[in-house]
């Protein structure tokens, strides 16, 4: 298994049991409809030594909730922070909370009721080594 792949089942394994909610791991959502948290892990960038080597690569994970609920979302993304903000992942460096979009409507809309459902973004960045 590569760096990238252990440091994301690394992060994936921090995650915290959210009952009711379906956790899609794999950045896409295949159910009828939310309610939703869909995770999504992406190295954007790497360090480098003096002479070019990567000594470095860094990520970010995004987490995308999903419901007709801003209470929900609003429960679900509470623990998603009390679990990773700051947690050490094994052999990745410390999440380190980024971006929290706030509730919005989003694109996705309830057939049944016409209501756009709500999202809300979390981001958090990371590392982990060559």
């Amino acid at each position: 298994m590569n760096g990238y792949a252990r440091a994301r089942a690394a992060i994936i394994g921090l995650l915290p049991d959210l009952k009711g909610w379906k956790v899609y791991p794999d950045g896409i959502a295949t159910g009828a409809k939310p309610p939703w948290v869909v995770v999504s892990m992406s190295e954007d960038g790497r360090e480098r030594s003096e002479g070019g080597r990567t000594t470095n690569h860094l990520g970010k994970l995004d987490i995308r909730v999903v419901s007709l609920s801003e209470l929900g979302i609003g429960i679900v993304c509470d623990k998603l922070t009390e679990a990773l903000d700051g947690a050490h992942a094994d052999g990745v460096s410390a999440l380190i909370a980024d971006v929290d979009s706030g509730v919005y409507a989003s694109e996705l809309v309830d057939t049944d009721s016409s209501t756009p459902y709500l999202m809300r973004v979390l981001t958090w960045r990371t590392g982990w080594p060559a």
